[in-house]
């Protein structure tokens, strides 16, 4: 069996508990993260542990990842709304907090834009593609954590499109 660390990280409201339960089957209701989650799951001979780090603020986020003293994330996955300009700015900020403490980082960097189907119904985009060319990312997605199916959020986790 082999095993990956992803950890979910972004500031407070950008989906990224909906994400989470979504892909686990738990609800399709937006919850309130109120403190760091950890889940497990099994996708074939593959044991994936997610971490859901809440905070309504950047610094809030980083002093919650690094309290879970993980020494490589295989996938850091960093999310925002695709409707906020700060939330995206927000992924920046949080990356040069990591990248100023001289943190590990990921072997994988991703960056996904929710609330896609929102963005479309005011017709508003924010695009990433400049920002995770900066922090390093290999990939960007956008997504609707409500509304689109837990497969697609399988390949986000896995790389896989």
């Amino acid at each position: 069996m082999y095993r990956k660390v992803v950890a979910l990280l972004g500031v407070g409201g950008v989906g990224k508990t909906t994400f989470a339960y979504r892909l686990l089957g738990l609800s399709d209701v937006p919850v309130l993260t109120l403190k760091p989650s950890y889940y497990r799951l099994y996708i074939g001979d593959l044991e994936v542990d997610l971490i859901d780090v809440p905070g309504q603020r950047v610094y809030e986020v980083a002093m919650r990842f690094a309290s879970f003293k993980i020494p490589v994330v295989d996938r850091l996955i960093y999310m925002y709304d695709m409707t906020s300009h700060e939330s995206l700015q927000a992924i920046a900020e949080l990356h040069n907090i990591f990248t100023d403490r001289g943190a590990q980082g990921a072997r994988e960097i991703v960056v996904v834009g929710n609330k896609k189907d929102l963005a479309e119904e005011v017709g508003f985009y924010v695009e990433a593609d400049e920002v995770a060319r900066a922090i390093g990312a290999s990939e960007v997605y956008y997504i609707s954590a409500a509304r689109d199916p837990p497969e697609v959020f399988i390949g986000i986790l896995l790389g896989k499109t």
